[in-house]
């Protein structure tokens, strides 16, 4: 009796194994489509920051600034601080991330941000801070709508 009621078993538990196996090969795709997006989300935040730091050591205030929300606050602060710092010295920058959290929509950021001001009495001034951001998507593009400290990107201080 047992070994007939196996044979029905066995079969509709054949086709349920099969089933389910279909269904997790058919998420493969959909999987390897999440790990890319989160690579490329994450690509894009790294290059924004990059093209930052790039942005500072070129002198280019509009570069750097055109990533950062208009709305965001103490903009005009920042928007100063960077315009007196590049003014004043030449400035290198780099930027590894720490942290990078989020989705495809908003994340949030720490930064290992180091600066080497330059002054004009060949002073070196030498910074580093951890940066922290919040970030949107906005249209197609990555826009900073937080960011401390602030002060990090002013003028250099002669007691830096």
């Amino acid at each position: 009796m047992r070994a007939t009621a196996l044979r029905h078993v066995a079969p509709a538990l054949s086709r349920v194994a099969h089933a389910l196996l279909r269904a997790a090969l058919a998420l493969v795709p959909t999987l390897g489509l999440l790990v890319c997006l989160h690579a490329d989300t994450h690509d894009d935040v790294i290059d924004l920051f990059t093209s930052m730091a790039a942005a500072l050591s070129e002198i280019n205030v509009p570069q750097f600034m055109d990533a950062v929300d208009k709305d965001m606050p103490d903009y005009d602060k920042l928007k100063i601080g960077v315009t007196a710092l590049v003014r004043q010295a030449d400035v290198s920058s780099s930027v590894e991330p720490l942290s990078d959290e989020g989705d495809d929509t908003k994340r949030t950021v720490d930064l290992d941000w180091y600066l080497e001001v330059l002054l004009p009495d060949n002073q070196l001034v030498r910074r580093r801070e951890v940066v922290h951001c919040e970030l949107r998507k906005e249209k197609k593009h990555w826009k900073i709508v937080a960011l401390k400290p602030i002060e990090f990107f002013g003028a250099a201080k002669l007691d830096q």
